[in-house]
């Protein structure tokens, strides 16, 4: 018998991106630095499915993911901070 984990929803948002705060500051740099380009910009999906590894989420959106305003304001506010 397989025992399956359930998807603990809490560590989605609506979209089934996990918070941003939990990826990204394990994100690798050239991703960084490919979604600080234009951060309005949907996702790639090859960084949609690095997100998901990192922070072990089974299931990877398949519709277009866009940065919310409120990540997009987190997103400034560690460029400001890091000096990135």
């Amino acid at each position: 018998m397989t025992i399956v984990e359930p998807i603990d929803e809490r560590r989605t948002t609506e979209r089934g991106l996990p918070p941003i705060w939990e990826w990204w500051p394990m994100i690798e740099g050239t991703l960084k630095q490919e979604v600080l380009e234009n951060p309005s910009a949907p996702l790639r999906r090859a960084v949609v499915r690095r997100i998901c590894e990192l922070c072990e989420v089974q299931f990877v959106p398949t519709a277009p993911t866009r940065l919310t305003e409120p990540e997009r304001a987190y997103l400034a506010g560690w460029t400001r901070r890091s000096g990135w």
